[in-house]
């Protein structure tokens, strides 16, 4: 079985097996002590999510390695500076050859870079990291519960079957002595909790990745809605995200006679089992009221053009996009679900409805859309929100704190 996975390549000294490499040569000069390495299922969470504070971690003299598949995110991290290391993973896959091959390449990975401590993101990256730095002797390790996700959320029968058989190995992950787990809401945290998956004492609550207020501010003082009036729906397509209940609810106002535009800021996401179906994206991009933009690099000049954000996911660990849209001084609607409601204060800074609810969707959709005045309210509400509670310093501050009390035990 081990033959599965590959020799591991030096990219730092190409004649020398990695085996045989001195530890300073893995390093920027700070020795094992400081080594840490962040892993996730997916370059591009890396990039996107956790950027400011693998700088951060850079700039506090950490020597900082990244362990994600190979994407077109992975050559842009490279180019930061940092070492990237691909990891051998698929995220749908539930083959036991694909997934034995994946632990051991971590195994492997782990052994030849020698982390003090590694830091997992997503709930495969916690599962197989955890059981990989037993194998390799990693004395610590962080597990981030960054969302539950489709493996929580979904209803059929066979997700509820695999649920149920999974709590044994993430009871003995999260549970593990060498194991600190990281919730970005306390809902997740009481709920993991309760269901017997993790001690409460090996948890604790960091809210999210953050935002850089000084990229994500308001570049003009918005004074009028647009004609039509612009809705941003910023989010992959996939079910979970509510794109369905948004599409009903655009119908409802569309059949009224309500003037408006519905921009979607996110593509499929054929990585995910929740993705839409072909007829559902069609749907959406023949809607008259749509307009499809698929991946949008920058965001701050998106949410600037646009009136009031969106996004009725059915749960969040803590939503990234709602926090930006705040930053940005934009109204929000949103479900009155976790990692949602712990960004927008309903009636303050936007407006929370019951997930699922297409109808409540609609009315609060309609609300602000009559009410220019008041979603300029919400919006300076919810910049002075995340101003304090979420700005990134505050993050990595709490992520640096929790680093620094583990590698010092």
């Amino acid at each position: 079985m081990v033959a599965l996975v590959p020799e591991p390549a030096n990219t730092i000294h190409p004649g020398l097996p990695a085996e045989d490499l001195p530890a300073e040569d893995l390093s920027t000069g700070h020795g094992l002590d400081r080594r840490v390495a962040l892993v996730a299922n997916t370059s591009w969470y890396l990039y996107n999510f956790r950027l400011p504070l693998i700088r951060e971690l850079k700039a506090s003299g950490y020597d900082v390695h990244l362990i994600a598949p190979e994407d077109p995110y992975s050559a842009q991290l490279r180019e930061e500076g940092f070492h990237h290391h691909p990891w051998l993973i698929k995220r749908q896959s539930i083959n036991p050859l694909l997934e034995l091959q994946a632990l051991l390449d971590l195994v492997r990975l782990y052994s030849q870079i020698r982390p003090k401590l590694v830091h997992h993101f997503t709930l495969k990256a916690c599962l197989y990291g955890t059981l990989a730095a037993k194998g390799a002797h990693v004395p610590h390790v962080i597990n981030a519960v960054t969302g539950l996700g489709h493996f929580f959320l979904a209803e059929r029968k066979r997700s509820r079957l695999l649920r149920k058989f999974a709590k044994i190995p993430y009871r003995a992950v999260f549970s593990a002595r060498r194991s600190t787990v990281v919730f970005q809401n306390a809902a997740d945290q009481e709920l993991l909790v309760q269901m017997g998956l993790v001690r409460s004492s090996q948890t604790s609550v960091i809210r999210g990745s953050g935002v850089d207020l000084e990229r994500f501010q308001p570049r003009s003082e918005p004074r009028h809605f647009h004609q039509p009036a612009r809705l941003l729906f910023p989010s992959r397509l996939i079910r979970e995200k509510g794109v369905i209940q948004l599409l009903t609810a655009l119908e409802r106002l569309h059949r009224r006679g309500l003037g408006f535009e519905l921009w979607i800021a996110g593509e499929l996401d054929d990585g995910n089992r929740s993705t839409l179906l072909n007829d559902e994206h069609k749907a959406l991009l023949n809607h008259p009221c749509v307009r499809v933009l698929g991946h949008v690099s920058d965001m701050v000049a998106l949410y600037d053009d646009v009136d009031i954000v969106v996004l009725p996911s059915y749960r969040e660990g803590l939503s990234k996009a709602l926090i930006e849209a705040a930053a940005m001084q934009k109204p929000i609607i949103t479900s009155d679900v976790p990692g949602c409601r712990d960004v927008v204060d309903h009636g303050i800074s936007g407006l929370l409805v019951p997930p699922r609810d297409s109808r409540a969707l609609a009315l609060a959709m309609e609300l602000l859309l009559h009410q220019p005045d008041l979603a300029r309210t919400f919006g300076l509400a919810a910049r002075s929100k995340v101003a304090k509670e979420f700005a990134v310093e505050l993050v990595n501050q709490r992520t640096l704190a929790a680093y620094k009390e583990l590698l010092s035990t």
